[in-house]
């Protein structure tokens, strides 16, 4: 299993009581024993600030924590995350595409938090075939890309972690089915879960998630399939979920949320470049058409990368206060010795940001600029 994913993030100048969040997920560890458990922990820590005079600076951190207990048919995976909560006039509030690590674990009242966000075994069956079964992350198993899908490492902008006209629930109940691939058959990827997910509900409790008999709870299903040849990938998907998403400017119909996407990647040994396109219901989907593109480079100091990306609102929400979204980043991150810190500077354009597949945004746009921190042990 792959475990490279990392730390989440935190709030300016937080007062004391929030770092027990993260003092919990990292002290967690200490009663694990190495014999059997394989752990990795990491922190992270992002500094921005933006040319709008209504948005405060603000710095934001986070901690998470990944166990993996191996068995004899399988293995057991644990995540458990901590984040503090974003403040009212702070960047992640107005700008929240701008930081996709801030405030991902907050409680019921929007305040800081430690969370179990994925609890699942996978079963290694004959044939290549892996079958996870649990509390999973559905967005970990489609529409992935090697550089653009970590927050913590590689972009930070929200519109390089996931294609935005998927309507991903956050961490649910669900199975995920995989085909291991080989040279001569893509890798296939099947995920059947709740519709929602732990930060998609009221009170973010796991006694309502368990509630899958409620009435405006549905399935999310999706398909990937990945071939590789050589230098490059490619990735090919659908995706639906079956409740019911009103009509725009028709509130008595009810329609299902679905969609296709893409995702392509070549790489050499200094170089890698992604392409990635969506498109959904344009009845009931806020974002109806998305692409973007984002290029890395290894140099002898660090890893630079840039990303444009640009989303089309749906012409059925198109209104005084919706237009299309737009945002490009550039970073540059540069390790901190020997040790397994990084240190990355970026910079972002943020055109009409704060929404995803099913929610609002704003016309409004800023540069950000920022500095992350990023520690694994």
């Amino acid at each position: 299993m792959n475990l490279k994913r990392s730390a989440r993030s935190l709030v300016r100048f937080w007062p004391h009581q929030r770092f027990a969040a993260l003092a919990l997920c990292l002290l967690a560890t200490g009663s694990i024993e190495a014999a059997e458990f394989t752990w990795e922990r990491g922190v992270t820590s992002v500094f921005q600030d933006a040319d709008d005079s209504r948005v405060d600076p603000e710095l934001t951190a986070s901690a998470d924590l990944f166990v993996t207990l191996p068995r004899s048919s399988g293995e057991w995976f644990l995540y458990i995350e901590a984040s503090t909560s974003p403040d009212e006039d702070s960047v992640s509030a107005i700008y929240p595409t701008a930081n996709a690590d801030a405030g991902s674990v907050l409680d019921q009242d929007g305040d800081s938090h430690v969370q179990v966000s994925e609890f699942h075994y996978t079963f290694h069956m004959a044939g290549d075939r892996r079958l996870m079964v649990g509390l999973v992350n559905p967005s970990a198993w489609l529409d992935r890309s090697r550089i653009t899908n970590d927050e913590n490492t590689h972009f930070l902008n929200g519109n390089f972690k996931n294609n935005a006209t998927i309507e991903f629930p956050d961490y649910t109940l669900g199975a995920v089915m995989r085909w291991l691939g080989s040279e001569s058959r893509p890798e296939v990827s099947l995920v059947i879960a709740s519709s929602k997910g732990i930060s998609d509900l009221p009170d973010r409790s796991y006694q309502e998630l368990l509630d899958i008999s409620s009435n405006d709870r549905g399935a999310f299903v999706g398909a990937d399939a990945k071939w590789l040849r050589d230098r490059r990938t490619f990735r090919l998907g659908a995706w639906l979920r079956t409740e019911g998403h009103p009509v725009t400017g028709r509130p008595d119909e009810f329609e299902k949320n679905y969609g296709l996407y893409g995702v392509l990647g070549w790489q050499d040994t200094v170089n890698a470049l992604n392409f990635r396109l969506g498109i959904a219901n344009e009845d009931v989907s806020v974002a109806t058409q998305f692409a973007a593109i984002a290029y890395e480079r290894s140099t002898p100091i660090g890893l630079f990368g840039l990303g444009v990306s640009k989303t089309r609102i749906s012409n059925s929400f198109l209104q005084e206060n919706l237009d299309d979204i737009a945002a490009a980043e550039a970073f540059f991150r540069i390790p901190i010795g020997d040790s397994n810190g990084q240190i990355t500077p970026s910079v972002q354009y943020v055109e009409n940001p704060g929404f995803d597949a099913s929610g609002t945004t704003s016309r409004s746009s800023a540069v950000v600029a920022g500095v992350r921190l990023h520690w694994s042990f």
